[in-house]
């Protein structure tokens, strides 16, 4: 009988521990839906985060932490919150249509599509997602458009910019310094082919760019500590040689 009242006393516990944090997750994540209507949202991470701690096998609590995330472009920890939930609830587009727009924000648009049509997929429906999806295969043209337009932009710039040079040289100064027509030819096609080169140039870096956005961030402490535990156990690693002993030079003196 004694056993049978422990048993339902620890039942009667473990009931009443889980509506309480169901209660303590429930007040936090409308908190946090609070402060992300209101534009809090580095408030609304730390409501969610706490929401999290009592309830950490939500999906919605990560959806939410990961739009907070978004909302202050800290995209390598709001995409790292869309995968959980994600992996938590597979079925729920939310996590798809959140991670989409992670991608979307970080320029990853093919990316983006994937996941938005993965969401699409789980909810046919939905007027926002295939809103998403029209929103960005027009990003995705547009970035193509832009791929090849600027390269010829800045060629025909460089070619403009070799030709006011030989105009300049061969009109305003008073002893033109590139008389023969073919070096003012290679001058002109030159100056293009270095337009040329800086529209490839800043291409790699935009695309550079977007790939650095979802990549972890370096944990300076991290690094700091290791260098610190590393400089420490080097110095402790260099023994004292006792073994000599230290001889003493002695002059004698002269009576």
């Amino acid at each position: 009988m004694k056993l049978l009242c422990t048993l339902s006393l620890n039942k009667r516990n473990q009931v009443w521990e889980t509506g309480f944090h169901c209660i303590m997750a429930e007040q936090c994540k409308d908190e946090g839906n609070k402060c992300i209507k209101e534009g809090k949202h580095t408030e609304a991470i730390f409501h969610y985060t706490e929401a999290i701690r009592h309830e950490p096998n939500s999906a919605i609590l990560y959806s939410n932490r990961a739009l907070a995330f978004l909302k202050i472009d800290q995209l390598y920890l709001a995409m790292e919150d869309a995968q959980k939930a994600i992996k938590l609830e597979p079925s729920w587009p939310k996590g798809f249509y959140r991670k989409g727009e992670i991608e979307f924000k970080a320029g990853h648009y093919n990316k983006a599509l994937l996941s938005y049509k993965q969401a699409l997929t789980l909810d046919p429906a939905d007027d926002g997602i295939i809103a998403a999806i029209s929103k960005t295969n027009k990003e995705i043209a547009k970035d193509k458009k832009d791929a090849v337009r600027k390269p010829l932009v800045y060629t025909c710039l460089g070619f403009a910019v070799g030709i006011f040079i030989v105009a300049a040289d061969q009109f305003i100064a008073v002893k033109p310094s590139i008389p023969h027509s073919i070096l003012q030819v290679l001058l002109v096609l030159s100056c293009g082919g270095v337009g040329f080169m800086i529209s490839k140039v800043h291409r790699y870096l935009v695309v550079s760019q977007r790939e650095s956005l979802l990549e972890e961030p370096i944990d300076l402490l991290k690094e700091m500590d290791n260098t610190s535990k590393s400089n420490d156990s080097t110095s402790s690693s260099v023994p004292l040689d006792k073994s000599k002993p230290i001889k003493r030079k002695t002059q004698k003196g002269k009576a």
